[in-house]
């Protein structure tokens, strides 16, 4: 049997920080960037070893310091942007080589910067989509070609603009759901098939709308984890979900 219980790690070194980036790549876990205690934002990078439960810090990420901003895994290197800094919104993109430590700088969204987006990949290809920007919450959606370093909109999400939503994959296709627009904190979940270039609603989570929280998938799940419910305080408890 899998175990489902919970073990403390080493703890993280750097300094405290809210709204970091994370990936992993193999069995290496990494927390990238974010804003410190004193409210600035930072770029320094670490990993996590999880055969030897290590911290090791890396060179500084090259970009801005940033916070509110994502990175994800494909194919052995990892895709790092968008967030906020101290200018404002970002729309900038970046490729990590975990082998040779090298960053590089990637075709930006045409669509604009934006904090808080949703971002995945499905099919090869990396998505990007809602979020928000100093003047209004977002519904559209890009798909990005790392074989091209181009990229390409694709059809709207069809529910209300939000940031700060919930987003996996499952077997190339896209979720994405919760998250907050205006002044509500949703609860309803949307699937996007990339061959279609299609959105349809699934089911909704059965408990209170929420944001901020984190999310993966594995083995064919979808894992939903922590947040603020929906009246943007913390959870009673850090509660944990699998969607099938």
């Amino acid at each position: 049997n899998y175990s489902q219980d919970w073990i403390q790690l080493e703890d993280y070194p750097g300094a405290g920080r809210n709204h970091p980036i994370t990936f992993s790549i193999g069995t290496d876990g990494y927390v990238l960037a974010g804003q410190n205690d004193m409210g600035y934002f930072v770029k320094d990078f670490y990993k996590y070893d999880s055969s030897t439960e290590t911290w090791t810090q890396l060179p500084n990420f090259p970009g801005f310091p940033r916070g509110f901003a994502y990175g994800i895994e494909m194919d052995g290197m990892a895709y790092v942007g968008f967030g906020e800094f101290d200018m404002g919104p970002l729309d900038d993109l970046w490729k990590y080589d975990p082998t040779t430590e090298e960053w590089l700088q990637l075709a930006s969204c045409p669509g604009g910067a934006r904090m808080h987006p949703a971002m995945l990949h499905a099919g090869g290809k990396i998505y990007v989509g809602l979020g928000g920007n100093y003047e209004t919450d977002l519904s559209d959606w890009w798909e990005y070609s790392p074989m091209s370093d181009t990229w390409e909109q694709k059809a709207d999400f069809i529910a209300e603009p939000r940031h700060h939503p919930y987003f996996f994959s499952i077997d190339d296709i896209a979720y994405v759901g919760f998250g907050h627009g205006g002044s509500m904190i949703f609860n309803d979940f949307y699937k996007y098939e990339p061959l279609l270039d299609s959105w349809t609603q699934v089911a909704s989570i059965p408990a209170q709308g929420r944001v901020a929280g984190t999310q993966f998938s594995y083995n064919g799940k979808g894992y939903a984890l922590s947040g603020d419910g929906d009246n943007h305080s913390f959870l009673d408890t850090g509660e944990f979900w699998q969607y099938t």
